[in-house]
């Protein structure tokens, strides 16, 4: 009986042995990711921005990153599609295990895209001399089911690169309350999510860093011109002032070209208004 019993014992052990490394296993096949992409910022043919965290929908083109893909020509077939040319956005997010790609893309009330010419790659090299494509190239057709929701390329096998690619050339709309249809030249996305293994220990921001965005922009003065206006948004409060030099109403507007979250205001000493 004392012999059965160190057998039965020694096969318990090695039971639990197994179950333990199959555990360990499981765990170890499930790490922790996230959005790398919050904050940064692309590398394009538009001076645009996008990677504010935000992949909200309004009814205009005022809430996403537009780059053009071509010039468009009403006579010629398809509004000049045939001369446009494939562009895109790279990322630059260092070394990372990637999981998934989102791509949350702009959208029309009353009309269903086809996105044209996708293809979203990734690579170690800057110049995409070693480029891995992940998905295309193809079109991607909006449905009534699919529309303003993300294209989500999940890898069965992660892969590891530093650069992202997201390529586009143009898009065809389709209105659903009219007949009509046509090509638009637009490339524009609300976000891109680059879901990747987190390094230990990382926390992710929750939304871009704020920042300056009237810094060496000009405005659009409803009055006489000011004395010395650059110094309006030259960053420095100081005493180099821009001078007003209009009576009565006046105002300045700055352009932003895209819509953004505003935290803080300020007009510590930036202009001195002159009657």
């Amino acid at each position: 009986m004392r012999q059965l019993f160190r057998r039965i014992t020694t096969i318990s052990a090695t039971c639990a042995l197994a179950v333990s490394v199959a555990a360990a296993v499981a765990v170890a096949a499930e790490p922790t990711t996230g959005n790398i992409l919050t904050g940064k910022l692309p590398t394009t043919n538009s001076t645009h921005l996008i990677g504010d965290g935000d992949t909200g929908f309004g009814p205009t083109d005022s809430n996403i990153t537009k780059i053009i893909a071509g010039e468009e020509n009403g006579s010629a077939e398809n509004n000049g599609y045939a001369s446009w040319d494939d562009v895109y956005l790279q990322y630059d997010f260092g070394e990372r295990e990637i999981h998934s790609i989102n791509l949350y893309r702009n959208g029309y009330e009353n009309a269903l895209n086809t996105f044209k010419r996708i293809k979203v790659e990734v690579s170690s090299n800057e110049d995409f001399s070693d480029a891995n494509v992940l998905f295309g190239t193809a079109d991607v057709e909006e449905t009534a089911a699919t529309k303003l929701a993300a294209q989500t390329i999940n890898l069965t096998t992660p892969v590891t690169a530093r650069y992202v690619r997201i390529w586009q050339k143009g898009h065809c709309i389709q209105n659903t309350n009219s007949s009509w249809k046509g090509y638009g030249n637009g490339v524009g996305l609300r976000e891109i999510e680059v879901i990747a293994k987190l390094k230990d220990g990382e926390t992710l921001p929750d939304a871009q860093e704020t920042r300056n965005i009237a810094l060496g922009k000009l405005p659009y003065v409803y009055g006489l011109d000011p004395t010395n206006i650059a110094a309006i948004s030259d960053g420095k409060q100081d005493d180099n002032y821009a001078v007003h030099n209009s009576t009565g109403e006046r105002w300045l507007q700055f352009e932003y070209k895209n819509r953004y979250r505003i935290h803080e205001g300020s007009s510590r000493a930036p202009i001195r208004w002159s009657a």
